[in-house]
């Protein structure tokens, strides 16, 4: 069978492209939401040495985006210029392409939003008693008119994208587009003290940033954008390398969050995306934090323009080093001298219940242990109140019963017996194991010991198990979560003391977004002053772990779902993350009996054989591989 035959297609012609198609093409690439047009016009205002900005927006910037700033405005002959495609006032050359010193320089941000948008520009320069005001609607100017004003630029954009309506039915939920506004203001905030922002958003004040370059003002700087938590657990770095200077704040190991959000770079004052130095800076974290948490910081890496290349995408977000190896190499030096001084510091922070370090620098702490709802103490045949464990160097150790015996057994209770007392060894028959202990038979078999505090020896009747106690205890909380959300019985427990957490600017609209959800989940969170919650209920299985971290996760997982369908329909995620941080911890010691009840439990939950992330979480040694590891064989 062949394919039909098709009509020829005509001949294309070359033609040039209207200009408004042409503006709306590179709106596509520079205005990607109303992010990005806060983000290009408070570029703008920076570049024209304003030293207060003012940003208001309506339904997330679709209704309205209005920025007032007190730069060195624009004559009536230079907006109207701004108005057209590659116009600019930044480079002149070829040369200072590859060297620029602002944040705009193509030329192309007013037009492109003007093309989508019903765009007003107002501005007046110093030596000028009025101002202009120029209205665009669609790329297509409605009007010109002259008005009086302060010196300084006013624009607003409002109905963004109501003409392309493609664009706009991919645009996210206002609280979404709202967040990100913020998020952008607040990075350029970081990045330059000496200018002062407020941002309103549909008609309430949000946020105010002070200016100044004091200690003081920095401190309110970063607790607002990082949460005040972050002042009391953060390092300063300084450092100085050849042409590359390198400076910041990064916080302790004990402070992490579970995305790379909270991870601000800046280069020469522009905030960028780098993977590679997300990386680099990961890297000289990876001693001291977990591999699936993030470090919180902030960093300038300072450099001569002429060396990175800040051309290389449409939104300027990403650069290019032409030293790529020795900047990413100074990055990881800095970084790693820093963190070389924590010292008792570290120990403290670990003390008071921060993120587990590595390396020899602390030891974690126990706070999390088997919740009686999830794994009862399972009590020895013969002894129901019995001791039954011995400690030997640190480490639960289990004696077998003999056939007949008793626990303890009486060898125990006087005093170890001599050499010459001990009767002739006995050998047992070879394969045979006293019945006692495995009678009834138990598939994880009884504890032996607990190794390195991490893991569960266990002995079996056909050989040993090892059981990795958090990623067991992870998949038993887990299941049993699941069960109970599933059936509507989710305990919850009030806390005695509530639980209050920091929270930076962005983090606490996202927790006011997220409440209902995190209820539905048994938590229950009130708000407790500006930018700080109080956890107040928890499941009850959950009560004993590490609440704070809990929470920050759970939101941060939220975030990433979005909307309440997308929450439901990945409530498992949620599950997972909270079993995580309710599970027992590794090092941290169990006695006989909660090593007995977490194998119990073990065999009686689905999926056991892997913790809610897919990990193993026991692997077994026959009797015949031991023995062949010892030649018996």
């Amino acid at each position: 069978m062949t394919a039909p035959d098709l009509p020829p297609m005509p001949r294309p012609l070359i033609q040039r492209l209207p200009t408004q198609l042409a503006n709306q093409i590179a709106a596509g690439e520079v205005v990607e939401r109303p992010a990005s047009v806060v983000k290009e016009l408070l570029e703008n205002s920076l570049d024209a040495g304003a030293s207060r900005i003012e940003v208001w927006i309506e339904q997330g910037g679709k209704r309205l985006i209005r920025v007032v700033d007190n730069g060195h405005g624009m004559s009536d002959s230079q907006a109207r210029l701004a108005m057209e495609r590659h116009a600019t006032s930044k480079i002149t050359s070829l040369e200072d392409l590859f060297s620029i010193r602002t944040l705009g320089f193509r030329g192309e941000a007013l037009p492109s939003i003007a093309s989508v948008s019903h765009f007003e520009l107002e501005s007046r320069p110093s030596e000028q008693v009025d101002g202009v005001r120029i209205s665009v609607r669609g790329g297509h100017l409605e009007q010109e008119s002259r008005l009086v004003m302060p010196v300084g630029t006013r624009i607003a954009v409002r109905n963004l994208f109501f003409n392309t309506p493609a664009r706009l039915k991919f645009m996210s939920a206002e609280s979404t587009e709202a967040q990100h506004v913020t998020e952008f203001v607040q990075r350029l905030a970081l990045a330059h003290p000496g200018c002062a922002f407020k941002l309103w958003i549909n008609g309430r004040e949000s946020m105010e940033i002070q200016s100044g370059d004091d200690e003081y003002v920095r401190g309110l700087r970063l607790a607002t954008v990082l949460g005040e938590d972050f002042l009391s657990n953060c390092l300063e770095l300084e450092s100085q390398q050849e042409h590359v200077a390198i400076s910041g704040w990064i916080g302790l190991p004990t402070l992490s969050r579970s995305t790379a959000r909270s991870i601000h770079l800046f280069v020469n004052g522009r905030w960028v995306r780098d993977k590679v130095i997300i990386a680099v800076i990961r890297e000289a974290y990876r001693d001291l934090l977990a591999g699936n948490r993030y470090p919180v910081l902030v960093l300038f890496i300072q450099l001569p323009p002429d060396t990175v290349d800040v051309n290389v995408h449409p939104t300027k977000q990403e650069v290019r080093f032409h030293q790529q190896q020795f900047v990413y190499a100074s990055v990881r030096r800095a970084v790693t001298s820093a963190l070389s001084t924590l010292g008792r510091r570290t120990y403290q922070a670990v003390e008071q219940g921060g993120t587990p370090l590595a390396g020899g620098m602390g030891e974690e702490p126990v706070l999390a242990n088997l919740p009686p709802s999830v794994s009862q103490p399972v009590h020895w045949e013969h002894t129901p109140t019995a001791r039954s464990s011995l400690h030997a160097g640190g480490q639960s150790v289990v004696h077998k019963v003999a056939e007949g015996g008793s626990w303890p057994p009486a060898s125990l209770l006087r005093p170890p017996p001599t050499p010459e007392s001990m009767p002739p060894a006995r050998p047992e028959p070879h394969g045979e194991t006293p019945p006692s202990l495995f009678d009834p038979p138990q598939p994880l078999g009884r504890p032996l010991a607990q190794i390195h505090g991490t893991y569960i020896l266990a002995q079996t009747a056909e050989g040993i198990v090892l059981v990795d106690q958090h990623a067991a205890h992870e998949r038993i909380v887990y299941e049993s979560l699941k069960q109970a959300y599933g059936a509507h019985k989710l305990a919850g427990q009030r806390l005695l003391v509530p639980e209050i957490v920091q929270l930076s600017q962005t983090e606490s609209e996202q927790m006011n977004h997220h409440l209902q959800a995190l209820a539905r989940l048994g938590i229950v969170v009130e708000p407790f002053g500006k930018q700080a919650f109080a956890v107040r209920e928890v499941p009850a299985m959950l009560a004993d772990g590490r609440i704070r971290e809990l929470v920050l996760d759970l939101l941060n997982d939220l975030e990433k779902q979005g909307s309440s369908s997308g929450v439901e329909a990945r409530m498992e995620q949620l599950l997972s993350t909270m079993a995580c941080h309710s599970s027992v911890r590794a090092r941290k010691k169990l006695s006989v009996e909660e090593m007995d009840a977490l194998l119990r439990q073990m065999e009686k939950t689905n999926f056991s054989g892997q913790c809610s992330h897919g990990r193993p979480t026991y692997t077994t040694i026959s009797l015949a591989e031991l023995e062949k590891m010892f030649g018996r064989r």
